[in-house]
């Protein structure tokens, strides 16, 4: 984990602000470069805090989140290191019915998280003049997961349930809520795991659980867990 991602992790932890962990790697010492996809290790909350939509563009990271009846938006920049929204309020914006719109007005600009229908997302930064600060086009979108009936592969429960591991073997606990992400830990048949975030991941079509073990927090496929 570079020293992005570490700053990653302290802007996104709870709302009671979590100490970060210690990093694991030290930036290079001729600057910055170019981050790489930012991991979404970071992205639990409370068990009652649900992710509903995360994407990156080139130079940002985005989160918007539910708490009880209410959204928030984070917002960091991953070219600067600086945590530029945590925990505003945020508001689903009237939109077409091709795209669901999210707006974040605290303080001097208008933060605006896009997403259409077909996945592709969008993050635009506004001046109080209406001036368009930054536009970017995300990638690496996830989504927020209702209960009931849904498209996504995998079994589906509300966050903050412990789940009994079903996978013929150890289940992987990955970085990141997709295929191919690095594995970080395991956890064996039949334990049970603490369930803290809920995504659907609409590239690889599973449900994503966030979980913790002895220890180590991952993301699981839901197709291998099971509420207790």
């Amino acid at each position: 984990m570079n020293r992005v991602s570490q700053r990653v992790c302290l802007w996104l932890a709870p709302l009671a602000l979590l100490t970060a962990p210690p990093a694991l790697a030290a930036e290079a010492a001729s600057g910055p470069s170019t981050p790489s996809p930012v991991p979404t290790t970071w992205m639990a909350q409370e068990s009652i805090v649900e992710t509903v939509l995360f994407f990156e563009t080139e130079s940002m990271a985005v989160r918007i989140y539910r708490s009880g009846a209410n959204l928030f938006m984070n917002l960091y920049n991953k070219t600067t290191d600086v945590v530029e929204a945590q925990g505003i309020p945020a508001q689903l914006a009237p939109s077409t019915r091709d795209q669901t719109v999210y707006k974040a007005d605290q303080g001097e600009a208008e933060r605006i998280a896009r997403i259409n229908v077909m996945g592709e997302t969008e993050l635009e930064i506004m001046a109080p003049n209406g001036t368009v600060v930054l536009k970017e086009s995300g990638f690496n979108a996830v989504v927020g997961v209702p209960t009931g009936s849904i498209d996504f592969r995998g079994n589906n429960f509300a966050p903050g349930t412990p789940a009994l591991v079903l996978s013929a073997e150890a289940a992987r606990l990955r970085s990141a809520p997709r295929l191919g992400s690095a594995i970080i830990g395991t956890a064996p048949r039949r334990a049970v795991v603490e369930v803290i975030d809920r995504v659907g991941n609409p590239e690889d079509g599973f449900i994503w659980y966030q979980v913790t073990y002895q220890g180590t927090t991952g993301w699981v496929r839901g197709d291998l867990l099971q509420p207790t």
